[in-house]
């Protein structure tokens, strides 16, 4: 419960940065810290590429006519990109498919289906696996706040001329790398290596992941390559090593505790760090992202992006990992738990297939309550940003402890 309040504290109180605020991209081209001129504000097409510090305030327009001196490589690279997500967006049949990948990240969503993969194939491995994805999420997110690339749509204000317009998909923060593909690629990397499975099979699944978001125009080719690149590396890296197996083998409640705060204050270091070591994009400049991304959207959108404040764009803040780092400090805590109270946890699940889908409805029964009661105690009344930072955390503190350990006990008892 200490480390649960000491990580509220920081998700609430020590964020570096207002949740609203980016940082300088430094992927796509040199940008300055904040507008040299109201003429930059005024103009939308001057997002396209500014110069390098020192050199006179000019910029490349959307059509890519230069005006001196020359612009930066990053100009032609993102226009050979755009023609690659005009390919990819005339391929048919691929819509149901994207919008199925675009909604597979939210907590509702994703959160029951990595727990499906503990109570019906085996909890060592879905634990290890569950450990891994959120790990690399956090890395994900350090190098958005590092790299702070402008998705396709913000970068050019004739983005609409490049790109196909498709309905329903808006992310708010930054693009590069995507974390979609790097979040599914690891996995199936991870999972290959756990398992001994061939790669060949991850690679197609995260290059397919890494496709739909760009048929969205949620991010360059160049962002899925490297999504896929990072998550195929490190899922594989996981697998070879998997801490959260040496740990379990070990049975010690000491070395568990212990290398899971050593573990999660590291991914939390390198998240904090990312954010301090670039400085902040100027309002302006996030606006004018902003009315580039609603000028490539239909009317009807565009509308429904401007009238609601949570669409527009920000960066991710500290607090949204904390359901990450809090998953990812209990399942390796919870190793040391099982030699006291659950000596099977490394056969686990076992029994028939009836068995296991009786110890999966368990399970979600149980993650179905959390949910209900953590929605009932948040209407209750106006809450701090340290109280909603508490919240989730003990929320997933319950969700970590209801999956790995106390759902298990609660089937043991029931079927047995």
């Amino acid at each position: 419960m200490l480390w649960v309040a000491t990580l509220s504290i920081l998700a609430a109180g020590l964020e570096p940065r207002a949740a609203s605020t980016m940082a300088r991209p430094l992927f796509a081209g040199r940008w300055r810290g904040r507008m040299r001129s109201p003429a930059m504000v005024a103009t939308p097409s001057n997002v396209w590429e500014t110069q390098r510090a020192g050199e006179a305030n000019t910029s490349v327009d959307a059509l890519g006519t230069p005006s001196p001196p020359p612009p930066s490589r990053f100009a032609t690279l993102h226009r050979r990109e755009y023609k690659v997500l005009r390919s990819i967006q005339q391929t048919p049949g691929l819509l149901p498919v994207s919008m199925a990948v675009h909604y597979s990240l939210l907590p509702k969503v994703i959160t029951p289906l990595l727990a499906l993969i503990v109570w019906l194939w085996s909890l060592p491995l879905g634990a290890s696996l569950i450990t891994f994805v959120c790990a690399n999420d956090c890395l994900n997110t350090a190098l958005k706040w590092a790299v702070q690339r402008p998705r396709p749509r913000w970068y050019s204000a004739d983005a609409s001329e490049y790109l196909v317009t498709r309905c329903g998909a808006w992310e708010v923060d930054l693009s590069f790398p995507s974390a979609h593909t790097q979040f599914f690629a690891g996995m199936a990397f991870c999972a290959s290596t756990l398992c001994g499975w061939p790669f060949g099979v991850a690679a197609l699944f995260g290059t397919i992941i890494g496709i739909t978001r760009n048929y969205l125009s949620m991010h360059w080719p160049t962002d899925t390559l490297c999504g896929l690149l990072i998550g195929g590396v490190t899922g594989a890296l996981w697998g070879v090593f998997d801490p959260y197996g040496k740990l379990l083998a070990l049975s010690s409640p000491s070395l568990s505790i212990g290398f899971a705060t050593v573990f999660t204050l590291g991914l939390l270091s390198l998240m904090l760090a990312a954010r301090q070591a670039v400085r902040p994009v100027s309002a302006q400049k996030r606006e004018l992202w902003l009315r580039n991304a609603l000028r490539s959207l239909p009317p009807e959108e565009r509308d429904a992006v401007r009238a609601n404040p949570r669409r527009h764009l920000r960066a991710r803040n500290l607090k949204s990992k904390v359901p990450m780092l809090v998953t990812v400090w209990c399942t390796l805590a919870i190793t040391g738990a099982y030699p006291l109270v659950l000596p099977a946890a490394a056969t686990l699940p076992t029994g028939s297939l009836t068995h296991r889908l009786l110890r999966t409805l368990i399970g979600l029964v149980g993650l179905g309550a959390i949910g209900s009661l953590k929605k009932a105690v948040g209407k209750r009344a106006r809450w701090s940003d340290w109280d909603k930072g508490a919240l989730k955390a003990l929320t997933y503190t319950a969700l970590s402890a209801w999956t790995f350990l106390l759902s298990q006990l609660v089937a043991k008892a029931l079927l047995h």
